[in-house]
């Protein structure tokens, strides 16, 4: 393929996690050491569960965790294993969305745990197909977690969004922010952290020419030995760019089951074979080169490993833990070298000797504000460090030790005395910054005892796990009929829901024997089932009947909404309005936004059936509710399209200085709201009208060039081509 660069096969890599300070949840918020511990041995329970393969007991064990443990930070981890589950395995988006939300709270001390969830939270309104939504979640990430790997993979989400919903400029704005882009001249060495997504880019004209839907091949080899191909998806028709992505893993290789597996030190190869280059020559392939690194963390654990301390009980062993891919070298247990270091407090007279010192020699000067030098000055002085060596767990990367800490200074041994600081110091060699990181962890040596802990042993019942796995059935039954009805293979769709409805429809008087959860997700399927086939008389008498049986349950507004969906559709549009208003009231519902914005599309639905001096106050009603959207849910997904919505209005009323206002506000702010294309027409329209024709050309010309394929880009053409005749 002819290609006018000399190579540009781009990679595009995570960046460095967020290292930010954590801050305590209040006491009410927090449960004791003995909780956490307890709830982290259940949790590991369930774990064990699920890598044998009894997915439905861990999940019980999981869910155990969260009922008994509720002010346990560990709760946390079993949110996310059960959202994980659930996003990847059942592919229950919306009970995982609510799992990844209760892990994203302010509440979990833990930055990466919580950005995971945030980014998580917004795959599962992707992977529904709520685009705004999506965009919505993915744009806090960025702006929350500003430093953490989820960035990338948040830019990604919103690339792949705007491609689905045929926004190609804008895909390609979001994708060029994934990584650092790196062409074939740089002599920068790429990098890529272990067990993150290695993200791959090509460039190529040739792709022009390649039909929708084509995928472009890459082979992926790593140093030690596993290889797997990567398939490419084009960006946008007559696009240039191929954008994909493949997970990295430490473990044994295993080629083929499109997981990079990699080790410490490894190095991946990228090749792409271009079939016709610029110099006429065919079939070449071109090669890159990413070094696999890790990211060392240090730490000072409890017994458990899995809780860092601020605080080291003398006579008690020191837990030290320091994960760090890079040394992952073989397949037995590796081991690492660190060292651990206790420092006091310096006295006041060593203080101001070392200021005396520090100002004669003009190392410290007095600035401007008047400070006290002293704070210049490190409170601490090391009395004694010892060498450790961490061994390798079964858990790839991670090396422990644990050792005593005694009372006393003998040498060679780890003592300390209370109120001194025992520090742990790895130095971290490879990782994605330019030079070596020293990463540390700090504890205060004090007196007392914490305790030994005892974990009663739990029994989970399995007397509802096949009415669970039946549920669960239909709901993957329904998804693929979903799947099949996007493409328009409507029979096999109907096929489908058909299966499903039978599934749910034999499960559901034995759930009401057992009722709870399982009725409550019983009511839930049936109703979507009815509703995907068009029942509507059924979709709506099943969610009229969960919202009578169970008021609390946390699927009330997506019924709300399901329902005012079939009432709008029938033209029933009071009774949607009020449905719709319901949902705008209840306080912990993600989607008040979505029922604010469908009041106004049913006012503006009212209004073209009205007459007209009636569909002037409808009209009215519309802009009022279009512009509570903006004011009462700014979270909200639509209020970009709710802004578009407000201008168009003025637009209608001649109003063009307001409309303009309103349209550089979506432009600006707004960077993911649908109808772009059409905004920015309208925006050229009216500033034709205000007679600024230069400005207005530079609009259409921006329709043009950003949406080729919409429908009005060919007028947008016509009315530049006029202008330019006009001198403007």
């Amino acid at each position: 393929m002819t290609n006018p660069l000399p190579y540009t096969l781009l990679c595009l890599l995570l960046a460095l996690p967020l290292l930010a300070d954590e801050q305590a949840p209040p006491a009410a918020e927090r449960g004791s050491i003995i909780e956490d511990r307890a709830a982290r041995k259940l949790l590991q329970a369930g774990n064990a569960r699920h890598e044998v393969g009894e997915n439905e007991k861990a999940l019980e064990i999981w869910e155990s965790v969260v009922e008994r443990y509720p002010r346990s930070q560990v709760r946390f981890d079993a949110h996310l294993r059960l959202a994980d589950h659930l996003l990847k395995e059942t592919r229950d988006f919306d009970k995982a969305r609510l799992h990844y939300e209760a892990a994203a709270i302010e509440t979990n001390e833990n930055d990466e745990c919580r950005a995971y969830a945030y980014l998580q939270t917004g795959t599962c309104f992707y992977e529904a197909a709520n685009y705004g939504k999506c965009f919505s979640i993915m744009r806090d990430v960025i702006e929350r977690f500003p430093a953490s790997t989820q960035v990338n993979e948040a830019y990604y989400y919103i690339g792949l969004g705007h491609f689905k919903l045929g926004h190609y400029s804008r895909a390609i704005e979001a994708l060029e922010n994934v990584g650092t882009a790196l062409s074939s001249e740089d002599s920068k060495i790429d990098k890529v952290e272990a067990g993150k997504r290695l993200f791959i880019k090509i460039d190529d004209p040739d792709f022009a020419i390649l039909p929708v839907g084509e995928q472009v091949k890459i082979r992926c080899t790593t140093q030690s030995g596993d290889e797997e191909t990567v398939l490419c998806n084009l960006v946008g028709r007559n696009a240039r760019i191929a954008l994909g992505g493949i997970l990295t893993k430490l473990g044994r290789q295993k080629s083929n089951d499109f997981v990079l597996d990699v080790r410490g030190g490894d190095s991946i190869s990228v090749t792409y074979i271009d079939t016709h280059t610029a110099s006429k020559s065919f079939d070449e392939k071109r090669l890159k080169k990413v070094v696999v690194v890790g990211i060392g963390l240090a730490s000072i654990t409890d017994g458990s490993y899995q809780r860092e301390i601020q605080a080291a009980v003398i006579g008690k062993p020191l837990h030290l833990q320091v994960t760090d891919a890079d040394h992952d070298t073989t397949s037995g247990l590796d081991e690492i070298a660190a060292e651990t270091q206790i420092f006091r407090r310096k006295t006041p007279d060593e203080l101001d000797d070392e200021l005396a010192r520090k100002v004669a020699s003009g190392e410290l000067t007095e600035g401007a504000d008047g400070k006290d030098m002293k704070q210049q000055l490190d409170p601490l002085i090391m009395v004694r460090s010892v060498p450790v060596s961490l061994k390798e767990t079964e858990q790839a990367g991670t090396f422990r030790c644990s050792m005593p800490l005694r009372i006393g200074t003998a040498e060679g041994t780890l003592t300390g005395e209370p109120g001194q600081t025992i520090r742990l110091v790895y130095l971290d060699e490879r990782n994605l910054g330019p030079s070596p990181i020293i990463r540390t962890a700090e504890a205060r040596i004090i007196e007392g005892n914490l305790g030994e802990v005892r974990v009663t042993r739990t029994d989970i019942s399995d007397e509802d796990l096949a009415l669970k796995t039946r549920v669960r059935t239909a709901t993957a039954l329904t998804e693929v009929g979903n799947h099949y009805k996007e493409f328009g293979l409507n029979s096999k769709a109907d096929l489908k829901y058909t299966e499903a409805l039978d599934v749910c429809e034999e499960t559901l008087d034995k759930a009401r024997g057992v009722g709870g959860k399982l009725l409550e997700e019983t009511y839930v399927q049936l109703w979507r089932i009815y509703f995907a086939m068009d029942k509507l008389d059924l979709a709506l008498a099943m969610s009229k009947r969960l919202l009578a049986e169970f008021p609390a349950s946390a699927f009330i507004d997506e019924a709300m909404l399901q329902q005012a969906h079939v009432e709008r559709k029938r033209e029933n549009y009071t009774q949607a309005i009020n449905l719709y208003t319901s949902i705008t009231k209840l306080p912990a519902s993600q989607l008040r936004g979505e029922g604010q914005f469908f009041i106004g599309e049913c006012y503006e639905a009212m209004a073209l059936k009205a007459a007209a001096q009636q569909a002037g106050q409808l009209y009215e009603k519309a802009f009022m509710a279009y512009q509570k959207v903006y004011e009462q849910f700014p979270d909200s997904g639509r209020v970009g399209d709710a802004v578009a919505k407000m201008a168009a209005f003025y637009y209608q009323k001649e109003d063009y200085k307001r409309a303009v206002d309103v349209f550089e506000n979506v432009l600006s702010d707004h960077p993911d709201a649908n109808f772009l294309d059409v905004i920015l027409f309208n925006y050229g329209r009216c500033l034709y009208k205000l007679d600024r024709k230069p400005e207005a050309r530079r609009r259409f010309e921006q329709l043009i060039d950003d949406y080729p394929e919409s429908d009005i880009a060919l007028e947008a053409n016509k009315i530049v081509e006029a202008l330019k005749k006009a001198g403007f």
